[in-house]
């Protein structure tokens, strides 16, 4: 039999394990004796034995608190985890294994990945006053020419913009009162 520490978080069978364990009120020891006593084979078929350490102990730890993002687990003053009534659920609809996909179907959990892991957005800047100005030229019915900035400055574009965005929001209109 071969040794390994190679236990990937998100396993199925380390959650529900997990959670298996939180519905007996299981203590953090006997949660990760239970783990290590986990049937595990390779490749090969070949049984691997779980090995105790600190690797293995931040999995369990990792898997822990996806559960608790998740709504199935809920921690007692004493630290000692329990199950809620979602995890319940959960372990009847999910027999054979809980995932991070699986977790993912839950809102809880979705939302709160997404709200600590979603990519920073950066305001974006507010348009150049000309636009407005274009904007109001072309409601007026004013002539693209009419454009009172340098052709090779910003502001003169914005102006273009704001005028063409105006034009077409009068079309949108005309054309929704014609239906």
């Amino acid at each position: 039999m071969t040794t390994t520490t190679d236990y990937i978080p998100g396993d199925p069978a380390l959650m529900l394990t997990i959670l298996r364990s939180a519905s007996a009120r299981l203590g953090k020891e006997a949660v990760r004796n239970k783990v290590l006593s986990l049937f595990c084979c390779d490749d090969d078929g070949r049984q691997i034995i779980l090995e105790d350490t600190p690797t293995l102990r931040s999995r369990i730890e990792y898997a822990t608190s996806h559960l608790k993002m998740a709504g199935l687990l809920r921690m007692s003053a004493d630290g000692t985890p329990g199950i809620t009534s979602l995890g319940e659920a959960m372990l009847i609809t999910y027999p054979l294994g809980i995932d991070d996909g699986v977790l993912c179907s839950l809102p809880a959990f979705r939302n709160r990945i997404y709200s600590e892991n979603a990519p920073s957005m950066r305001a974006r800047p507010l348009p150049n006053p000309a636009y407005g100005y274009g904007f109001s030229a072309g409601l007026g019915a004013h002539r693209l020419t009419e454009n009172p900035y340098p052709s090779d400055c910003r502001e003169h574009e914005d102006w273009l913009m704001g005028w063409d965005e105006a034009l077409d929001q009068d079309k949108r209109e005309k054309e929704t009162l014609l239906s």
